[in-house]
């Protein structure tokens, strides 16, 4: 349960309350947990930096909201006879209830939410279609309510219904909620911070928006103030927790090369239409929210802008991440649940005006609703049990097991490549691919003054770095990956003591290496005086963008002088393109 990224987000707790160790310097405890829980293969949810510290990558709002639930697990662990590490069954059983009761806060304030511009019946069917048609089901059902779009899907509604309820008596107590409410979700997603444009392009009336707003902001300034001052009260801890780990007060912790947000070339369109994981291809019921726009427009023109701005711009940046899939824990765009409080309105306005129209459209039109529901839940359930893949989706592998509940070894073919998490592949399937030459290097050219007269090159303590391969993606492969074999003649001299030699293999975004992979000869295998063949394979990553660049070298990690010879580099493209 507390696993992947919620180890990320709930690590504050344990490692402050119960360990002391907000800096992750004793790796003991953190050690012990890894290995007997086993939330996580690798500590990727941390960031060493220079002082010897360890920064939690997720920012903690998560630890703010699981706190109740883990300060009671704390309290009952070891009178039931679990070890009170943080980790044990109290602790996960009481965050995952927790995340249970903020998704039923959540439904609550929805329905609240709707209540505001629909009658109980519309209010019903559009529940009905957010909650068993979309993604959320997926979320609260199957994933444990204890991911952040739960929590932030749950403020978000919280938001959305003090903003309305500012707008209609200008309270200073939903003024304070609406601060907090910002502050929370900001401090749970960086990203989210986009919410403050629901209280703040929010509008009702149809009077003229600019100076009405005006108006309102002079005439409740000291409100604004207000929620500015709440924003940041609840963002102040973790600018503390950054100062005291890493000396600054801002820190940006997600440090991967290989991952980001490209703000200048976002995915959207393979975030909303691809196979692999776009949002109107497994969440298609949100195509009525769309529809409904146009009805919300003639209906409630002010709060249209509102959700329009909002959606688009939230589009944007959840498209921009250089992992716009989400990796395998998302079935569908998780990072667009959090939107459907307000995407939910003109869904309303949708079903509002279907119930008004001849019952043979209206028949039509619930069908519908119905046949997307049930493809929902049925798709939830093949996501779950691997029949619909978490990662390697495509179109021919959607069409070929839509509907089954059993997966051939033939459909499987369909998928995108297996990127394993270990950090070695080996690859056998050589029948699937095209070879081709992409480097050889037999040292033959006498005028580098490293060569000895039997072209054979010299790396010691002042030449560690052989010559490589530095290719472009774009200029190595048209496919979505390619496999690298790499093989290399390296001579050990007799008496040889030093640590061997390594193949080095890394993609390389603006000079900065991620996927960085080493192999090096087993010394209990090393051959001295003699020749030793070095060979590895390389999947390419999921490149951040096609002008990254692959690097290929041997690293002389030695003082020793070694010779290297025959350098070669194979590249695999498959035969059928995705």
């Amino acid at each position: 349960m507390l696993t992947w990224d919620v180890f990320g987000y709930y690590l504050y707790l344990p490692s402050h309350f119960i360990y002391s160790d907000l800096g992750l310097i004793n790796q003991d405890w953190l050690n012990h947990i890894i290995n007997t829980y086993e939330p996580s293969t690798t500590l990727y949810q941390a960031v060493k930096i220079e002082n010897g510290n360890w920064v939690i990558k997720y920012t903690m709002g998560l630890s703010i909201l699981y706190a109740p639930f883990f300060f009671f697990a704390h309290l009952i662990a070891e009178p039931l006879g679990y070890p009170a590490d943080g980790f044990s069954l109290p602790y996960q059983y009481s965050i995952t209830i927790g995340g249970l009761i903020y998704a039923i806060i959540g439904l609550i304030y929805f329905a609240k939410v709707l209540l505001q511009f629909f009658d109980q019946y519309v209010t019903s069917v559009v529940l009905i279609i957010i909650f068993f048609g979309t993604n959320y089901f997926h979320l609260t059902i199957y994933d444990g309510t204890i991911l952040s779009h739960n929590f932030l899907f749950t403020i978000y509604a919280i938001l959305t219904y003090y903003t309305i309820k500012w707008y209609s008596s200008h309270k200073i107590k939903y003024a304070l909620i609406i601060g907090f409410s910002v502050g929370l979700i900001t401090l749970i997603r960086p990203t989210e911070g986009i919410c403050v444009l629901i209280p703040l392009l929010w509008h009702k009336g149809n009077e003229n928006y600019f100076k009405s707003k005006l108006l309102l902001i002079k005439s409740y300034f000291p409100h604004l103030i207000i929620i500015i001052i709440c924003v940041f009260i609840t963002l102040l801890p973790q600018l503390l927790y950054w100062e005291k780990i890493t000396g600054e007060y801002l820190f940006y912790s997600y440090t991967n090369p290989g991952e980001g947000l490209d703000f200048l070339f976002p995915h959207t369109f393979n975030f909303l239409f691809s196979f692999r994981k776009g949002w109107f291809i497994y969440t298609p019921i949100m195509v009525f929210a769309f529809i409904g726009l146009y009805y919300l427009y003639k209906k409630y023109r002010p709060i249209f802008y509102t959700i329009c701005t909002f959606i688009v711009i939230d589009i944007y940046l959840s498209s921009s991440w250089s992992t716009w899939w989400y990796a395998g824990g998302s079935f569908s765009s998780r990072s667009l649940v959090p939107a459907y409080v307000l995407l939910a309105i003109p869904i309303g306005v949708f079903v509002e005006k279907i119930r008004l129209s001849p019952i043979s459209s209206r028949v039509f039109i619930y069908a519908i609703f119905l046949l997307l529901i049930l493809i929902n839940l049925f798709q939830s359930w093949q996501f779950e049990n691997n029949i619909l893949s978490k990662e390697r989706m495509t179109m021919d592998y959607y069409f070929s097991i839509f509907g089954k509940t059993q997966v051939s070894e033939n459909d499987k073919k369909l998928l995108l490549v297996n990127r394993a998490t270990e950090s070695f592949q080996e690859f056998n399937n050589t029948k699937d691919y095209q070879r081709k030459l992409i480097y050889e290097n037999t040292f033959n050219d006498k005028i580098d003054t490293l060569l000895n007269n039997n072209g054979e090159f010299f790396l010691d303590e002042n030449n560690c770095f052989s010559p490589g391969i530095d290719i472009k993606y774009k200029d190595l492969t048209n496919c979505d990956h390619t496999w690298i074999k790499v093989s290399a003649k390296v001579f050990i001299p007799e008496k040889y003591d030093e640590a061997p030699p390594l193949l080095v293999a890394c993609f390389n975004y603006k000079n900065q290496p991620y996927q960085y992979r080493t192999y090096e000869i087993n010394k209990a295998e090393l051959k001295y005086n003699d020749w030793n063949e070095i060979k590895f394979d390389y999947l390419t990553p999921e490149v951040r963008t096609k002008e990254d660049n692959l690097k290929i070298y041997l690293w002389h990690r030695g003082k020793q002088k070694i010779m290297l010879d025959d350098f070669i580099i194979y590249a695999f493209e498959p035969k059928n393109r995705h």
